[in-house]
């Protein structure tokens, strides 16, 4: 998987990590869950596959952090009143809204840019279309 237990360390204690993610399956449903939605945000100008599969150091470091934040995000609804809720919105809505700028060509991460099928890698406009040739109209 992408992320590792280590990676959550930085934004929590062991103790606070045992109780948010009780075992093993609750942390991987919900890294996949974070995974599918930072991929929603980027997929269309990243080459998120391969993002994804680095490991180690050869991730993208703001990209752990927003899979660790938004996992946390949701392992801590399970838990009896929502403890350490508004912390980890906090830290949600700041990694989604990384994830927006990144969208938005506000910001610009090192991930490997998408390859269409033609071989072209246009990061500057995410708009794909398959339509026919166009038409010059002269006459």
């Amino acid at each position: 998987m992408f992320l590792t237990v280590e990676d959550y360390r930085s934004v929590c204690d062991e103790f606070e990590f045992e109780q948010i993610t009780e075992n093993a399956e609750t942390r991987e449903a919900a890294e996949t869950a974070a995974l599918e939605q930072i991929a929603s945000y980027l997929r269309n100008r990243y080459d998120i596959d391969r993002a994804f599969a680095a490991s180690g150091s050869c991730r993208n470091a703001m990209l752990v952090q927003c899979a660790v934040n938004i996992s946390l995000w949701l392992m801590v609804h399970r838990l009896p009143q929502n403890m350490g809720h508004e912390r980890r919105e906090r830290l949600y809505d700041d990694a989604v809204k990384w994830l927006r700028d990144v969208q938005a060509s506000k910001a610009s991460p090192d991930l490997p840019l998408y390859i269409s099928a033609d071989g072209s890698a246009d990061a500057r406009n995410p708009v794909r279309s398959g339509c026919m040739k166009p038409n010059r109209y002269d006459y």
